[in-house]
């Protein structure tokens, strides 16, 4: 058993004001059809040796000047969202809270099921701050008994998707480790994609649900792309594409009904930063992703490939003409029609979708406040059915699929032979 216990509880606000010009802040088209929850991410640093709680108090301090000093040039993420089309940004702050946890971290770390405890390691859950305010960001630094540290981050998807959290976060850390060259964020997007009301993409939130971390390291990764170029027709897949597949493939046969005819699509997050042209710089800010959906298929239909193939040619068509159709007059009734085209399609067939998100590219494991980097990176599960999030591992040695299924398939999922002939010893980190 882990005990998280909060020590204190306090608001960090922007080191220099806002100034007018910049006060509100308006939210661009792709912000507005975000989902509203906050992004988790949880950052492990180990000590070698017992820290003195005056060290710690040191380690804090520095964090929340740092912090303080970031949110200057993040200026939004201390603001509030106000009519859910822009954010005011009048410097109320953000959480910043300290817990006490009653583990060594290598302990924490060797334990099975440490997954059940990152929601302590959080500040919020994904609907609510711990503060009960509607802040933006919220921080949570836990002390180990070791003197480890565990940095919880929630960021509100509202403003920022993972590109934004992580340049935010790695310039949290270039600003503590006192580098003289920090770089800023561009606030663009909503000029790219005026605001308009789209409909929020979101899974429904459900119960009786299951959240597993299944761990594939690279040479696996590798082994499971060669085998799956000998069958596609699309050459050779990226991790992405290859490890998505192999999920989708399991997940559909855990989820069949026996006699039913229904169909399981892949529904894929895309970065379009670098798919622009030009392509846009990686510090720009905001919700810069769109959400791609393949066909559907029934667990009859499979085949070696068949999956990677239908993942790459939706991958293949999010270019900078797709994208400059989002940035047109009638752009929103289009994301309309896209979605009443989908359903339509589908709706005959009983579809479901498996809903994929990758950070695999996002440097999460460069994030260093001056004491190392992280030995670990974790995040926590959507409570949704069907839900994957891909994570890199450190030294870039494969990835972790944290998957969220309801609990009789993932019972079948996670004893289906091809997902096992891949993934390795869960419990690592």
């Amino acid at each position: 058993m882990v005990d998280v216990q909060v020590t204190s509880t306090e608001t960090i606000r922007p080191s220099s004001p806002t100034p007018e010009h910049l006060r509100t802040f308006k939210l661009s088209m792709l912000d507005m059809s975000a989902p509203t929850f906050y992004i988790p991410l949880v950052f492990f640093y180990s000590s070698n040796i017992k820290v003195a709680k005056s060290q710690n108090a040191a380690k804090s301090h520095r964090l929340k000047t740092c912090l303080s000093e970031t949110l200057t040039r993040f200026f939004p993420l201390a603001g509030r969202v106000k009519e859910e089309s822009s954010v005011d940004c009048n410097d109320q702050g953000v959480d910043f809270v300290e817990a006490q946890v009653s583990s060594q971290l290598s302990e924490f770390l060797k334990l099975p099921n440490k997954e059940e405890f990152l929601f302590q390691l959080l500040p919020c859950n994904f609907f609510n701050s711990k503060s009960g305010r509607e802040v933006l960001l919220a921080i949570q630094v836990n002390h180990f008994q070791c003197g480890g540290i565990a940095i919880g981050v929630s960021i509100s998807h509202s403003v920022a998707d993972m590109a934004t959290t992580a340049t935010f976060i790695n310039n949290w850390a270039i600003t503590a480790r006192g580098e003289n060259w920090v770089p800023c964020p561009t606030f663009n997007s909503a000029s790219l994609f005026p605001a308009r009301r789209v409909e929020r993409f979101s899974s429904p939130v459900t119960e009786n649900l299951s959240s597993k971390r299944f761990v594939f390291t690279e040479s696996n990764l590798a082994s499971l792309r060669t085998k799956s170029s000998t069958y596609s027709r699309a050459g050779m897949p990226t991790r992405v594409e290859a490890l998505s597949a192999l999920i989708w493939r399991c997940v559909i046969r855990a989820t069949r009904k026996e006699g039913s005819s229904r169909a399981l699509a892949c529904v894929h997050a895309v970065n379009i930063r670098s798919r622009m042209d030009p392509p846009l710089p990686d510090h720009s800010f905001g919700n810069l992703f769109v959400v791609v959906t393949t066909s559907g298929v029934a667990e009859k239909d499979l085949y070696q490939g068949c999956l990677e193939e239908q993942l790459r040619e939706a991958f293949r068509q999010i270019d900078d003409a797709h994208v400059r159709e989002l940035r047109g007059s009638n752009a929103h009734l289009k994301l309309w029609e896209l979605q009443r085209r989908v359903a339509e399609k589908f709706s005959n067939m009983e579809v479901e979708f498996c809903s994929f998100t990758s950070w695999t590219s996002f440097p999460l494991y460069d994030v260093d406040f001056g004491w190392g980097e992280p030995v670990w990176v974790s995040t926590v599960n959507y409570p949704s059915r069907n839900v994957v999030y891909l994570l890199g591992r450190r030294w870039g040695d494969g990835i972790e699929a944290w998957v969220c299924m309801e609990k009789e398939d993932m019972a079948r999922f996670e004893e289906d032979d091809e997902l096992l002939s891949f993934v390795s010893d869960p419990t690592i980190v």
